[in-house]
C-alpha cells in the first residue's frame, strides 16, 4: 500500500491505530460513543472511498460536553492555575506533536482526510507545535496586571492607583473548518487554554480525525477533565433523524464565547445565535485577496511566479486568504501570464501520500463540483481557462481532483472574479496605474488580505496604506507566523476578531479595571 509513497508503512499503520482509537467523542478526558452509536462515514478525497467513520454527537452529547467544560471552568481549577502552570501543559502538548512517530502518523491522517500533500500536512503539524509553544511563552508575560496612568496630583495619582487585570473569559465553543483541520483548531485551542478558558471543539465533519486525536494529547499533557472536549458530527441531512451538532453547540446558553472559522453564510448563523445571548463571537470568514504586481517586479520574475503559485495552489486553493486575483501592470501582463502557465503546468497533481506530489484533491465531491460550476460560468462570462491535463493513476481516479487553472479575460462582473471560489483557480487581469490597481483590489466585499509586489519601498508603502484589508504582504504571499496577528478588516465580509499573536491571546480574556485608593481612610468628603 505504501509503494511509491512518501509515507512510511509504520506511519500508515500508526495512523490506522490512532483513527480506530480516537474517532469518537472526547468528553471529560475519555473517548465515548455518541448516543445510540450514531456515526458518519468519512470519505477520503484521495480516492473517493470510505476509510473511517466518526461519532455523530446528538444534542444531548453536545450538552454533556458543554457541561463538562463548564464544570472544569467553574469548579475544576483550570482558570485558577497560574499562567506558568498552564504553560507547562501547553509545552508538553508541543513536545508530543514534535515526537517523530506521532507527527508522521498525524500527517498521514491529515492528508487522507482533507487531501493535502504529505509535505504540507507535516508542515501544519509542526506549526501546531509552534503555536502551543508560542502561547505557552507569551501567556505568563501578557496576563500580568498592568498599571494604568491617572491624572497627576490630588484626586488623581496622589490618592488613587489603577490597573487592568486579565481573567479567563470562560467556556469557549470553537467551530473549525476542513482546509487546515488540526492547525485551525490549534489556533483557537492553544490561546484559549493558555488564557485559562475551557474549550468545546467542534471540527468540520469533512475532516475531523486529527482533532479527535488532539483530545488525548492534551489530556496526556496534564489538562484536567473538561479543559478540552471534542465533539464531532454534521448537519441533519448527513444522518436522517439526527440533529445538527454545530447548531446544538452554538445554541447552548452555557458558552461564554464562540470562535468560528468558515463560510460567510455559516458565520451569519453563528452571529444570530450569539446575538440572542449577547455573547462575544469571533468570525474568520474568508476573502478574495489580490496580488498586485508592479512593472518593476520584472527584475524578480522567478520569485514573483513562485509567490503567486504559493498564494493560490497551496492546499489546492482552499485557503481563506488565498491571493486568488492577480493584478499585473499592463506592460508585464503577457510575460507574466506565459510564465504562470508554464509553472502551473509543471505542478504535480496526485496522491497526497505519493513522493513528489505538490497538489492533492479538493476536500469533497461537492467542493469539486462547485469549483467546476464556477469555471463553466467564468467561460460563459467571456473568460479563458488555461489548465493542464490531469494524469492520475487508476487507484485514485475516483478522487476529487482538479488541475491548477488560470483564468484570463474575465470582466469585473464575473462571479469568478468577485466571489470566493475556494479551489485551485487564479484570475489574472491588468492595470495601468497605481490608482487603478488599488481600486480593483479594494473592489470586493471581503477584507482579509492582499499582496503588493514592487522593488520600490515608497510605492509599496503608499499602496499598503490604501488597501482595505486586515493583512498585507509585501513581496510575498501567505507568510503567516504564530506571532503575527491574523484577521480581516473590521466592517468587511471577512469577519472580525484576531487569531495568533498577543492579540489572539487577548481574544480569550476579560479585561477588568481595578481602581483603588492609596489610603484606606481617604474619601472625597462629598457627603461627610
Amino acid at each position: 500500500a505504501c509503494a511509491g509513497r512518501a509515507a512510511s508503512a509504520e506511519a500508515v499503520a500508526r495512523a490506522d491505530e490512532i483513527i480506530a482509537r480516537t474517532s469518537r467523542l472526547f468528553i471529560d478526558n475519555k473517548y465515548i460513543e455518541a448516543e445510540g452509536g450514531a456515526r458518519l462515514r468519512v470519505i477520503s478525497p484521495v480516492d473517493g472511498r470510505k476509510f473511517a467513520s466518526l461519532s455523530h454527537a446528538s444534542a444531548g452529547d453536545v450538552d454533556r460536553a458543554v457541561r463538562s467544560a463548564r464544570r472544569c471552568f467553574d469548579e475544576g481549577g483550570w482558570p485558577q492555575e497560574t499562567p506558568e502552570a498552564r504553560a507547562a501543559v501547553l509545552r508538553r502538548v508541543a513536545a508530543a506533536l514534535r515526537e517523530p512517530e506521532l507527527a508522521a502518523a498525524l500527517s498521514v491522517i491529515e492528508s487522507l482526510d482533507c487531501g493535502k500533500p504529505l509535505a504540507e500536512s507535516m508542515t501544519d503539524i509542526g506549526t501546531c507545535a509552534d503555536a502551543f509553544d508560542y502561547f505557552a511563552e507569551i501567556a505568563p508575560l501578557n496576563l500580568k496586571p498592568v498599571p494604568l496612568p491617572l491624572p497627576a496630583g490630588e484626586g488623581g495619582d496622589s490618592d488613587f492607583e489603577a490597573r487592568s487585570v486579565y481573567e479567563p473569559l470562560g467556556v469557549v465553543g470553537c467551530i473549525t473548518p476542513w482546509n487546515y483541520p488540526l492547525m485551525q483548531a490549534v489556533f483557537k485551542v492553544a490561546p484559549a487554554l493558555a488564557a485559562g478558558c475551557t474549550v468545546v471543539l467542534k471540527p468540520s465533519p469533512l475532516a475531523s480525525l486529527t482533532c479527535c486525536a488532539l483530545g488525548e494529547i492534551v489530556a496526556a499533557a496534564g489538562a484536567p477533565p473538561g479543559a478540552l472536549n471534542v465533539i464531532t458530527g454534521g448537519p441533519p441531512e448527513e444522518l436522517p433523524g439526527g440533529s445538527s451538532t454545530g447548531q446544538s453547540l452554538i445554541d447552548s446558553t452555557l458558552l461564554d464565547k464562540v470562535s468560528f472559522t468558515g463560510s460567510g453564510g455559516a458565520g451569519r448563523k453563528m452571529l444570530e445565535a450569539s446575538a440572542v445571548q449577547l455573547r462575544p463571537t469571533s468570525l474568520e470568514l474568508g476573502g478574495k485577496s489580490a496580488f498586485i504586481i508592479f512593472e518593476d517586479a520584472k527584475e524578480h520574475l522567478d520569485a514573483v511566479v513562485d509567490w503567486v503559485l504559493c498564494g493560490i495552489f497551496a492546499c489546492s486553493g482552499q485557503v481563506c486568504s488565498a491571493t486568488s486575483r492577480v493584478l499585473v501592470h499592463q506592460n508585464l501582463e503577457s510575460k507574466l501570464l506565459k510564465r504562470l502557465l508554464e509553472a502551473a503546468g509543471r505542478i504535480k497533481v496526485g496522491d497526497p501520500l505519493a513522493t513528489g506530489t505538490q497538489m492533492g484533491p479538493l476536500v469533497s465531491e461537492v467542493q469539486q463540483q462547485r469549483v467546476l460550476a464556477m469555471l463553466r460560468q467564468a467561460e460563459a462570462d467571456g473568460g479563458v481557462a488555461h489548465a493542464p491535463a490531469l494524469d492520475l493513476s487508476e487507484d485514485i481516479k475516483g478522487g476529487f481532483y482538479l488541475p491548477p487553472t488560470v483564468l484570463s479575460g474575465l470582466p469585473d462582473s464575473s462571479r469568478a472574479w468577485r466571489e470566493e471560489i475556494f479551489g485551485p483557480v487564479l484570475a489574472v487581469r491588468s492595470f495601468s496605474t497605481e490608482e487603478e490597481a488599488v481600486r480593483l483590489a479594494n473592489d470586493t466585499p471581503y477584507g482579509l488580505a492582499n499582496t503588493v509586489y514592487s522593488a520600490d519601498p515608497a510605492l509599496r508603502a503608499r499602496v499598503v496604506a490604501k488597501l482595505k484589508s486586515g493583512m498585507v504582504w509585501e513581496n510575498c504571499s501567505q507568510a503567516v507566523f504564530v506571532s503575527t496577528p491574523f484577521g480581516g478588516r473590521q466592517g468587511k465580509a471577512s469577519g472580525f476578531g484576531i487569531e495568533l499573536g498577543v492579540a489572539g491571546l487577548k481574544e480569550y480574556v476579560n479585561e477588568k479595571t481595578v481602581v483603588a485608593t492609596k489610603n484606606p481612610g481617604y474619601s472625597w468628603g462629598q457627603y461627610s
